[in-house]
């Protein structure tokens, strides 16, 4: 089997960067960058106790702009076979411990991401 094209790590980078500057995201990990499979671990931040409805959009919307920057290097997820996910994970903290928030996986059919908690 053959191994898919690894994508250019600088433009994700970048994306990813500018999201660190609200402060509910605290880091992030690139697991997986191919064009077969985006995979990115989003760490929040531990200092507020997020509910599903808090965290939902925000990590749809990092999705997004994860589809944008594929797009832009030429990939067409919506019409090829590129699976994106967003991992959420929350950071300990003051006010909530570690652990799984949930997932946003891109839905091909609808052009969409779906969250899934993990609570």
């Amino acid at each position: 089997m053959a191994r898919a094209e690894a994508l250019p790590t600088v433009p994700f980078t970048d994306t990813l960067d500018s999201m660190l500057k609200d402060e509910r995201l605290v880091s992030y990990d690139i697991r997986s960058l191919t064009a077969d499979d985006i995979n990115i671990e989003l760490t929040y931040s531990g200092d507020h106790h997020y509910s599903d409805a808090e965290v939902e959009p925000f990590n749809n919307g990092v999705c997004y702009a994860v589809l944008k920057t594929a797009v832009s290097t030429g990939l067409m997820p919506f019409t090829g076979h590129t699976d994106i996910s967003c991992e959420a994970m929350q950071r300990s903290g003051e006010r909530a411990e570690a652990g799984a928030l949930g997932t946003s996986l891109y839905q091909r059919e609808s052009d969409d991401f779906v969250y899934h908690s993990a609570r």
